[in-house]
């Protein structure tokens, strides 16, 4: 009896805490240029229109952009995110490199400016012409949930 109490009440614990592991993400949908995410819960959307989407919490905003141009090669991905880096006037950037994120290929670079931590990141959809720039925005002991938004775009 008393064995059977205690696996009830550990089966009982290992669901709450999958549950909030699993919920502890959201899709957030930019349904104009179909392209989704994963944020922590509570984020608010401030922006939704053809050219902008915008949203975010206290520690963490995302910022994404459409890049119009069927041109657009993964070979200019580091030049756009540069481009816009030294638009932003970052005070240092830590690094960069090319990723592969879901069904996107991309180029990001991590920065800072006045105690802001950013990761800028351009993104190529190779099923159409609409391609990304993301930031994304965040304080610091919020990195994890910063690449965790980032790590998951895709496009639908």
């Amino acid at each position: 009896m008393k064995s059977t109490k205690f696996f009830s009440v550990a089966l009982l614990g290992l669901f709450l805490l999958s549950f909030n592991v699993v919920s502890a993400q959201v899709d957030m949908l930019w349904d104009t240029h179909r392209v989704g995410f994963k944020v922590p819960r509570g984020f608010v959307i401030e922006t939704n229109n053809a050219d902008e989407f915008s949203a975010g919490n206290d520690n963490v905003y995302v910022t994404i952009s459409p890049i119009q141009d069927e041109n657009l090669t993964t070979d200019d991905l580091a030049e756009v995110v540069a481009v816009m880096v030294k638009e932003m006037d970052y005070d240092l950037v830590t690094d960069g490199d090319a990723v592969e994120v879901q069904n996107f290929t991309g180029y990001y670079v991590r920065g800072s400016k006045d105690g802001a931590n950013a990761i800028v990141m351009a993104l190529l959809d190779p099923e159409s012409a609409t391609n990304l720039i993301v930031v994304v925005m965040y304080s610091g002991d919020f990195e994890k949930q910063a690449l965790t938004t980032v790590n998951s775009f895709y496009s639908y």
